[in-house]
């Protein structure tokens, strides 16, 4: 099923750098764990989530956003 967010998608990195606070807190976060990133769209904190060392798991509705977060953890092996 397409979105609308599916054409927005076609522009990369649509919605910026990660959202510093969220990182900086995970960052510091003694214990890595698991993390559920709900509206993951490209996956613009999802990716340095996963680079911290957290095992993260992105939900979107748009397929082309998944799609695209999944190209780049996989092109840095995450």
């Amino acid at each position: 099923m397409k979105t609308v967010f599916d054409k927005y998608y076609q522009t990369e990195n649509l919605f910026g750098e990660p959202y510093p606070e969220l990182i900086a807190f995970f960052a510091g976060y003694p214990e890595r764990g698991k993390l559920m990133d709900l509206g993951c769209g490209q996956g613009r904190d999802a990716i340095p989530l996963a680079r911290l060392g957290y095992e993260v798991t992105g939900v979107d509705h748009s397929k082309v956003g998944i799609e695209q977060m999944e190209q780049a953890a996989e092109l840095e092996g995450l």
